[in-house]
């Protein structure tokens, strides 16, 4: 959990810079509601993360002492080859599964739901994907791969994908077809038909080269973000749901059990009538965009640096947490995010739903009734916050009145 923390601000500060840098270059890289969800589905994602991830590593263990073909020396450089290749291989396989199989795309697809493409992007993960994926990666377990190994393997995997997600960084010649890079990682992204399905790895590329599904950036055909089916909302819990209560009501109006497993488990395009794959139409595309006032972005920095807060206090507290608390914490801070992205949407109740949900956070906080002990000064930043939030509420609430009031005035006729 510490490596996490020390990670964010690293994260946190890559993604700034290269702000700076999109704004130097006149290019409009970032979107301020959609970045801001990007980091709120990302912060959500880590706080489920403290539930199950330790669970995934317990079951890789047992699978380890009990079944293990091979002991491996942990000096030895070729274990650490070994589980690079082994690892990489199976990260390729457990993304393919989680385009081609729907269950599993329900997991994935929030990964996918910005229509930007920036370093924001790569923070956007599923919280639901830890509780399919740690399936695919049992073999190393079997072959005897160290849990140590497999744990380092795997986080120099996730830190490696960050930098793949940016539109900055132009084609690299051969490195494109050797390594994951961002020319070859902008078209997974893609809902251009050339786009779909294609280039899975995750630290390299061949493996696409090798099971047919690599395809080149087109300098004719820009890559269109997103999916075929847009998300359509800021709202993070939402974006990792949605697709779960599609499935769900899809597979229940669907007729005959054959044809509810195939719902479930057959790629996300089949349908019992057989109708062709939907495409989108590139020439008229709109990608989802609500009304930003001034207040509006300040507030969701102030709401979105609350949320970063919660979560890097349940990150470094939650081994003295029991499952119980832990489960609270998260679903707090989900709601957060949830009653921040209502007033991002211009919900009519959704501002006094944050200001009821600020009072009992921050509230809750300043009294020091939380989940552990919280230090004075941490008490009176929260009661500063509180009123700050209040305050921008109200004025936000002013500007939407007075808008609302301009555009009920009928227009005087020259």
């Amino acid at each position: 959990m510490s490596l996490i923390v020390y990670a964010i601000p690293f994260f946190l500060a890559c993604i700034a810079l290269e702000m700076l840098i999109s704004v130097l270059k006149k290019r409009k890289v970032y979107r301020f509601h959609d970045t801001v969800t990007s980091l709120n589905i990302g912060f959500i994602s880590e706080t489920i993360r403290v539930l199950v991830k330790l669970l995934t590593v317990v079951v890789y263990a047992v699978v380890l002492d009990k079944v293990a073909a091979f002991q491996w020396d942990i000096k030895s450089p070729w274990v650490w080859v070994l589980a690079f290749f082994m690892y990489d291989f199976f990260y390729y396989w457990a993304h393919r599964s989680g385009h081609e199989i729907n269950l599993l795309w329900a997991a994935h697809v929030v990964h996918h739901s910005s229509e930007d493409y920036n370093l924001g992007t790569a923070l956007r993960q599923s919280s639901t994907n830890q509780v399919f994926y740690w399936i695919f990666y049992l073999p190393m377990a079997i072959a005897g791969i160290p849990v140590s190994v497999f744990v380092t393997i795997a986080l120099i995997s996730a830190l490696y994908q960050f930098w793949s997600h940016t539109q900055l960084v132009p084609k690299l010649g051969w490195a494109d077809r050797v390594f994951v890079t961002p020319s070859n990682h902008r078209c997974h992204h893609g809902r251009n038909d050339y786009c779909l399905d294609k280039n899975y790895g995750g630290t390299l590329i061949i493996w696409d080269r090798l099971f047919g599904t690599y395809t080149e950036e087109r300098d004719d055909e820009p890559v269109v973000y997103g999916t075929l089916k847009p998300l359509q909302s800021w709202n993070p819990v939402w974006g990792n749901l949605r697709n779960y209560v599609a499935l769900t009501r899809d597979t229940l109006a669907t007729a005959g059990w054959r044809n509810k497993l195939m719902r479930v488990f057959a790629p996300p395009a089949w349908t019992p009538e057989g109708q062709p794959v939907e495409t989108v139409d590139m020439r008229h595309y709109t990608p989802f965009e609500t009304p930003s006032t001034r207040l509006q972005r300040v507030y969701g920095v102030l709401g979105s640096a609350t949320v970063l807060a919660l979560v890097v206090h349940l990150l470094l507290v939650a081994a003295d947490l029991s499952m119980g608390a832990r489960i609270l914490y998260t679903v707090l801070i989900a709601c957060n995010t949830a009653c921040l992205a209502w007033v991002f949407e211009g919900k009519s109740w959704a501002l006094a739903l944050e200001s009821l949900r600020n009072t009992l956070t921050l509230g809750s906080l300043t009294a020091g009734v939380w989940f552990s002990p919280v230090a004075p000064k941490i008490q009176i930043v929260a009661a500063l916050v509180l009123l700050l939030s209040w305050a921008l509420l109200w004025r936000i609430n002013r500007e939407r009145v007075a808008q609302a009031n301009l555009q009920a005035v009928p227009a005087v006729r020259a």
